[in-house]
Order: structure tokens, then C-alpha cells, then sequence
């Protein structure tokens, strides 16, 4: 949703709930280019959003909100990934917003080794989870993995 994946050298960043530093129009989906404006100025007064030059809608950001559906590029690469990975990690999430959720079932199936890292079970068989704060056992977890190299 973020950019800080590709800011820390991530590589084929697939943001399958969009990009927040991409803002759309609400009427025509277009991508708005234009500068970023602040949603509240130096008073704390709300502004108006910008309007898309194609059509004259609200810009709005470029994230999927509840009740919309995911983008069908990213979300056809998210399911051709968990069916071609070794290792599914998922962080921080409930398991329970679908489609996003039958991921780790799909690279389960397809012999990854699934890893979870939540603060709440999930209610799923992984075959690693891990019950905390993503920031704690990630570090670990990572260091571990590695440490072997």
C-alpha cells in the first residue's frame, strides 16, 4: 500500500490493495499525476479534493477500500506467486478477507512452507505460527532463517 518495500530494495512489489502514493479519480479510475495536495491545510480546515483532468471527479487515494475489488492485474500475479513460491510468510493479518486469505492455502497446497506472524491465531494449520507483534518476531525469525548462511 506503501512504497517502503521498493524504498528498502524490495524487487516485484505486488500491491495488491493499490498504492497509496497513487491517487485515482472516483468516477473513471484514472490516475492522477498531478501534485499530491494536503487533505488539511495549515489551519486544520479540511480542502477540497483535487479533480481529475480527464473528467472533472474527485481524486481520491489509490488504495482498495472495503467493499471494492482488487485490482485483477495484481491480484492474477498474487495467485501465479503463491502457486510457484517455497515460502509464504504472512504478516499481520487476520486470514479472514477473502481473497487475500485463500493465499497461504494456495502455496500450502502447492508444497510452500507457510509461516504466520500475527498477534492473534488465525485459526489456520500453518506450519509456523508465530503469535505477537510482527516487528519482534519478524527480526528473530529472519535471523534465524539466515543465520545460516
Amino acid at each position: 500500500m506503501d512504497d517502503l518495500h521498493e524504498r528498502a530494495g524490495s524487487c516485484d512489489v505486488i500491491h495488491l490493495h493499490g498504492e497509496l502514493n497513487r491517487p485515482r479519480c472516483f468516477a473513471c479510475a484514472r490516475i492522477y499525476d498531478g501534485a499530491n495536495p494536503e487533505a488539511i491545510d495549515d489551519f486544520g480546515t479540511p480542502q477540497e479534493p483535487p479533480r481529475c483532468i480527464k473528467c472533472g471527479g474527485k481524486v481520491r487515494p489509490g488504495v482498495v477500500w472495503f467493499g471494492e475489488s482488487l485490482p485483477k492485474d495484481e491480484l492474477r500475479k498474487t495467485y501465479q506467486t503463491a502457486k510457484e513460491c517455497d515460502l509464504w510468510i504472512s504478516i499481520g493479518t487476520s486470514g479472514v478477507v477473502f481473497p487475500a486469505a485463500e493465499m497461504p492455502r494456495i502455496a500450502r497446497r502447492n508444497g510452500a512452507q507457510v509461516v504466520n506472524i500475527n498477534l492473534n491465531p488465525t485459526g489456520e494449520s500453518h506450519d509456523i505460527c508465530l503469535q505477537g507483534l510482527a516487528g519482534e518476531f519478524l527480526s528473530r525469525f529472519l535471523a534465524s532463517a539466515f543465520a545460516v548462511f
